[in-house]
């Protein structure tokens, strides 16, 4: 039997998988079938490289093996005879124990994902001996110890994937030498800075979530005019976002959500055209939202709660026409509803709860028929409950702790879909609980403090789905 396949069959049956001739050829030459062919790699699979003239020696250079529960959960040390693999995939597979050093040994390796495993011990060194690897996968595993200053010898590498991985503490000064780094995912991985030599790396993807990262935000990041996403929430970050963050201009995600940035907003954020998500939730940020917030047209998601912005919300906000999510709760944010919020047609979840919001609702809110969530408890809004909330696709509907006249509408009757349904402290006008009939998805209903009149309509015992009433 050729070396190679007695290596490769070797690898499968240590680990009890199956393979048939249909995939490859098992008892010679495993650069067969399926490894030759044009096709997408199998799972398990294996893909081979052949001289284009026929002749000569094929190798093979790709393996795939994921979501894989295998019998003995270690890497076989057949795996170091195949030295040309330029493509190794081990990921989801539980497998346990440290990772070889012979990891080293593939020289042409350009691709490495053993993400989702359960590796412990530490990282080979080795691997900084790799010159062609350009992508890097030790995810979700439960590796120990530092990053070996040895993997900034890894010149073509490109994408780096180390959240979860149980390694952590400091990215090594050697990293300086990635000048090709365009990714790096690092969540929850203990760092505690963002070290400057990134700042000369063209990145586009940035994660440093769930991290214990102190100081303020790199102003230093601000010239990585490449950033495409970046992520720096769950962190212990302080003082203002700088100006400097409105050069970023290709971003399309920022999240800097859990931390402890303070001051206001700068109006340069109004430079960030492409956002599509944005979250600054859960921080100190203080004074009105900046006018300029409205340029950011193409964003889809806007989280500001839990924050303590003060002042009217800006009519520019009514620009955001492709947005889907808009939260600002929990602020101190006064005033009317501006009439503009009624562009926001694509709206589907609106937050506005624990505010200082005054007055009636607008008339122009009745264009957000596509409302799934409203959420406007906890403010200071008078005037009735307008009728047009009966238009809305309503999944979620709460509005307690305002001063809202009654009578309820009776147009609540067409929220067919409605299943959580807050409405208290609602004076003058008695209400039937006739519009609820209909509503034969709800699980909560919170009524109280209202003026309620008649009995409790025999209806309610068809309410399968009701728990909370």
């Amino acid at each position: 039997m050729h070396i190679t396949a007695r290596a490769l069959n070797a690898i499968f049956h240590h680990w009890g998988l199956p393979v048939t001739s249909y995939d490859w050829n098992i008892s010679g030459d495993p650069c067969s079938g399926t490894a030759v062919d044009s096709s997408i790699i199998s799972n398990p699979g294996i893909k081979c490289d052949c001289p284009s003239n026929g002749g000569g020696t094929c190798h093979i250079t790709e393996m795939s093996v994921r979501l894989y529960s295998i019998e003995r959960r270690v890497i076989p040390e057949e795996l170091r005879n195949l030295t040309f693999l330029t493509n190794l995939t081990l990921s989801d597979m539980g497998m346990e124990g440290s990772l070889p050093s012979f990891i080293g040994n593939f020289r042409h390796l350009r691709y490495l994902d053993i993400s989702g495993n359960n590796f412990n011990g530490s990282l080979p060194p080795e691997i900084g001996t790799l010159p062609s690897l350009e992508h890097l996968d030790i995810s979700s595993n439960g590796f120990n110890g530092l990053l070996p200053p040895e993997l900034g010898n890894l010149s073509s590498l490109q994408e780096l994937y180390m959240s979860i991985s149980g390694i952590g503490s400091e990215i090594p000064s050697t990293f300086a030498n990635l000048r090709n780094m365009k990714i790096l995912w690092a969540s929850g991985s203990q760092l505690t800075k963002i070290p400057n030599f990134i700042g000369n790396w063209s990145l586009t993807d940035l994660d440093v979530s769930n991290n214990s990262i102190t100081g303020p935000f790199p102003a230093f990041i601000g010239n990585i005019t490449s950033m495409l996403t970046l992520d720096v929430s769950e962190n212990n970050m302080t003082g203002p976002l700088p100006a400097s963050i409105g050069n970023l201009k290709n971003l399309s995600f920022l999240d800097i959500s859990s931390n402890n940035f303070s001051d206001s907003l700068p109006p340069e954020l109004g430079n960030l055209t492409s956002l599509e998500k944005l979250d600054l939730s859960q921080n100190y940020i203080t004074g009105p939202l900046p006018a300029s917030i409205g340029n950011l047209m193409n964003l889809n998601s806007l989280d500001l709660s839990q924050n303590y912005i003060t002042g009217p919300l800006p009519a520019s906000i009514g620009n955001l026409k492709n947005l889907r999510d808009l939260s600002v709760s929990m602020n101190a944010i006064s005033g009317s509803i501006p009439k503009e919020l009624g562009n926001l047609r694509n709206l589907t979840s609106l937050d506005i709860s624990s505010n200082n919001f005054s007055d009636s609702l607008p008339p122009e809110l009745g264009n957000l028929t596509s409302l799934e969530n409203l959420w406007a408890s906890d403010n200071n809004f008078t005037g009735k409950i307008p009728d047009f909330i009966g238009s809305w696709a309503l999944t979620d509907l709460r509005m307690q702790g305002n001063a809202f006249e009654g009578p309820i509408p009776s147009s609540f009757s067409k929220l067919t879909k409605m299943e959580y349904l807050l409405i208290c402290d609602v004076s003058n006008g008695s209400s039937s609980l006739n519009f609820i009939e209909n509503m034969t998805s709800l699980s909560t209903l919170v009524l109280r403090n209202n003026m309620l009149s008649g009995t409790i309509p025999f209806f309610i015992e068809n309410h399968q789905s009701l728990k909370i009433m």
